[in-house]
């Protein structure tokens, strides 16, 4: 018991430790990966703790040390059955929502991302599993002691991989959630709208509307509480199949809603988020070099959104757009591949971090 305890203590220990991080971060900012990091480490270690205080009440035969370096040894794939059931909980809800989506949205693959991503991780698990499996029952039959070790290793890493991407995308959504409720202050001198397609008679579509309507609301909540006006930059170029760019589109929408032509400073070159933050960015510099900047998006988008921002040093708070509540779970499923893409090279460290560690714990 006092060995569990130990670990029980250092997992306390750890999850108030990343809270207080969390906390200080998001004070500072809501679009560091860093917070992301945080919330996964903490929730890898709550399950540590739930794993170890199971044991320690409920032990079974053996002596504590050894009980206590099997549960070290094993916690990876303990994590991935015990997490299996949240993960089926999840692509059941994708599964669902993505029925109703094609139902308004029409069958196509990318209307089924969130089921895949679900499925990915249930498949994952029981792939893995099988896999431990089928090397233990070969455990003491395997030729060499580096043979051996790697057949234990291996099951060992692949679980500690499935649970590093589950950690991750629980964060990515946690932090999704908090960004989406962010309230600005009304102290802004330029609101970026972020471009998405638009009709073929160069209306906006439900998305793109929905945004440039927040980003009036916004605009008319501010001068309402302080008297200051907020110009705005629509930002979106125009694609092949468009008949004029995005920005010209909402500026056009932005005029006919009570915006002056002076209060609008269209940009007309972005093709994609990156693009919408960069040329956006030089339009309010020519006018304004140190303007208070949000920028609205919809709100499955706007943790990735102001990543980007902050990787361009732009500091600018996000005011989330609502959409339908069967399109908010696949179009976060993209952004979550989105996310895992961009921070690639952190995650090819966390994997040898994670190598190495799968090493350490197969010699225990």
């Amino acid at each position: 018991m006092t060995l569990h305890l130990l670990i029980v203590g250092a997992m306390l220990i750890l999850i108030a430790l990343c809270t207080f991080l969390w906390i200080r971060e998001t004070k500072i900012t809501l679009y560091r990966f860093r917070s992301v990091m945080l919330i996964a480490a903490a929730f890898a270690a709550l399950m540590m703790l739930i794993t170890a205080l199971t044991d320690a009440f409920f032990p079974e035969s053996g002596e504590e040390s050894s009980r206590l370096r099997m549960l070290i040894r094993s916690f990876p794939g303990s994590f991935a059955h015990f997490s299996i059931w949240l993960m089926v909980i999840f692509a059941a809800f994708m599964f669902v929502s993505n029925l109703s989506l094609m139902k308004h949205e029409g069958v196509r693959p990318t209307n089924l991302l969130g089921s895949f991503l679900g499925v990915f991780f249930v498949a994952g698990t029981a792939v893995i599993y099988l896999l431990s499996r089928s090397l233990a029952s070969l455990d003491g039959r395997i030729p060499g002691a580096w043979a051996l070790f790697i057949a234990r290793c291996l099951p060992i890493f692949f679980y500690c991989l499935l649970d590093y991407a589950e950690c991750v995308m629980i964060g990515i959504i946690v932090m999704g959630y908090v960004a989406s409720r962010q309230k600005p202050k009304y102290d802004k001198d330029f609101i970026i709208i972020l471009g998405c397609s638009i009709s073929k008679a160069g209306g906006l579509l439900p998305l793109l509307k929905g945004r440039t309507n927040r980003a009036i609301r916004y605009a008319w909540e501010q001068e309402i509480a302080t008297g200051k006006k907020v110009l705005y930059v629509p930002s979106g170029g125009q694609g092949s199949d468009e008949i004029m760019s995005e920005g010209s589109a909402m500026e056009l929408y932005l005029v006919s809603h009570s915006a002056e032509f002076d209060e609008v400073f269209p940009e007309k070159k972005s093709t994609n988020t990156y693009e919408n933050f960069l040329f956006s960015k030089q339009i309010i510099d020519q006018q304004m070099p140190d303007a208070k900047i949000a920028f609205s998006t919809t709100n499955y988008h706007i943790l990735r959104s102001g990543m980007i921002a902050h990787r361009l040093g732009i500091e600018a708070e996000g005011i989330a757009s609502d959409t339908k509540w069967y399109f908010w779970p696949n179009g976060f499923a993209r952004e979550v591949i989105a996310i895992f893409n961009m921070t690639r090279k952190i995650h090819a460290a966390a994997a040898v971090l994670l190598l190495l560690l799968s090493a350490v714990l197969a010699l225990i």
